[in-house]
């Protein structure tokens, strides 16, 4: 799983996609709201939104990292640029399809526990904050991403002979 780097790409995708989309979303709700208190208590509520981001994001996170590493692939992207400008189109994508799906299935009357609202609340919660957060988000981690992968990608001459 780690010789291509799996495990660090997603992991990257996971806690700096959080971030980004948390950050983001932090922003985007302090800015509209009246500037007070201390500054502590704003990075505090940073970290604390950040940490439920990390909890019910890593679906949505992951998903679009695998999506973005498939097309990426696909069409030969070598440039993080090029990764940026994916990401940034497919998280706003996936933030409100799954946000969409998750709001139908909030309507339910269904009591207890569900698993599905465990993995759409984060990107439900980012589309009723706004689809258009995400661009950046999803650019930054396409960005990252690219980086990623490119540090782990193995050159031809090292590469293990395929067999077919």
């Amino acid at each position: 799983m780690t010789r291509r780097g799996s495990l660090i790409y997603y992991l990257t995708a996971w806690i700096c996609g959080c971030f980004f989309m948390s950050l983001a979303i932090w922003v985007h709700d302090m800015w509209g709201a009246a500037m007070h208190g201390a500054q502590m208590r704003q990075a505090f509520g940073l970290m604390f939104f950040y940490f439920y981001g990390l909890i019910f994001g890593a679906f949505a996170a992951l998903l679009g990292a695998f999506f973005l590493r498939r097309i990426a692939a696909g069409l030969k992207c070598k440039t993080p640029w090029h990764w940026a400008i994916f990401g940034a189109i497919i998280s706003p994508a996936l933030i409100a399809l799954l946000g969409k799906w998750g709001q139908h299935l909030a309507t339910g009357d269904q009591p207890g526990l569900r698993l599905d609202a465990f993995f759409l609340f984060g990107p439900k919660t980012a589309l009723e904050a706004g689809w258009w957060l995400a661009v950046p988000a999803g650019a930054a981690t396409g960005y990252l991403l690219a980086r990623v992968q490119r540090a782990f990608a193995q050159p031809a001459a090292l590469a293990p002979p395929v067999s077919g």
